[in-house]
């Protein structure tokens, strides 16, 4: 027996493939039968001029903070959007050095519009690596979800306050491949950075992957060859206007 039969929808199934009329049996949480159903089901709903199709997935989101809160990750889940990718825009929330929280949520503050009441209020910054950023999340959330390792985090965490206004040296972009490589090997989807203009700090400053020389950039990018299956995301100059 099923579960559950949606009865009378519209199929628009992802694939290309024109929208249809099917039902679609669902049995222990996966799909069972598409097309004309006629098994038994516990529960029918009548989706007659409906859609029925597969959960959307947003590639640029910035929930990195808000489902800490919301695991629901609204409004997004209510039109459908079942995974989201955050860590955007040169932007997470880890890695993250003692005493940078603070820095941070004034940052995302600016930068992406979160209120900082609530940065500060429903998170509790006790993370670290992006494997402890991601354990905050692991069983407490309603979405799939997945994030990439922002530059402005690395740089930070691996420069401090020289993060913002020098020059990487050899040593410290050292640092920043080694945090690289520890997040990718724990679960981050690739790397993102920025150099638009319009990307600011707390105080008005350029955010520190804009201070990053080429060579930094380059690096960066060639390390996260050594992970099949992630990816770049890049907000360059003049991309905003």
């Amino acid at each position: 027996m099923l579960d559950t039969l949606l009865r009378g929808g519209t199929l628009v199934d992802g694939t290309g493939a024109p929208e249809r009329r099917a039902d679609v049996g669902i049995a222990e949480g996966r799909i069972h039968s598409v097309g004309a159903v006629d098994e038994p089901a516990r529960e029918v709903l009548e989706v007659d001029g409906l859609l029925i199709c597969p959960g959307f997935i947003d590639p640029h989101t910035h929930y990195d903070a808000q489902l800490m809160w919301d695991p629901a990750a609204t409004p997004s889940s209510l039109h459908g959007v079942t995974t989201v990718i955050g860590g955007n825009c040169g932007f997470s929330l880890a890695p993250l050095a003692s005493g940078d929280a603070e820095y941070v949520a004034q940052m995302m503050s600016r930068v992406e519009g979160m209120p900082l009441p609530a940065l500060t209020a429903g998170l509790d910054w006790s993370w670290r690596s992006f494997g402890d950023y991601l354990d905050k999340l692991e069983g407490n959330i309603g979405v799939n979800a997945g994030f990439l390792v922002g530059h402005c985090a690395l740089r930070l965490t691996a420069m401090g306050k020289r993060a913002n206004g020098e020059t990487a040296n050899a040593e410290d972009l050292q640092a920043m491949l080694g945090l690289l490589a520890e997040s990718l090997s724990a679960g981050a989807l690739g790397l993102s950075t920025t150099r638009a203009f319009t990307h600011t700090d707390g105080d008005g400053e350029p955010v520190a992957s804009r201070w990053a020389s080429e060579e930094e950039l380059l690096a960066l990018c060639g390390a996260v060859r050594a992970h099949p299956g992630t990816t770049l995301e890049f907000m360059f100059e003049g991309c905003l206007k």
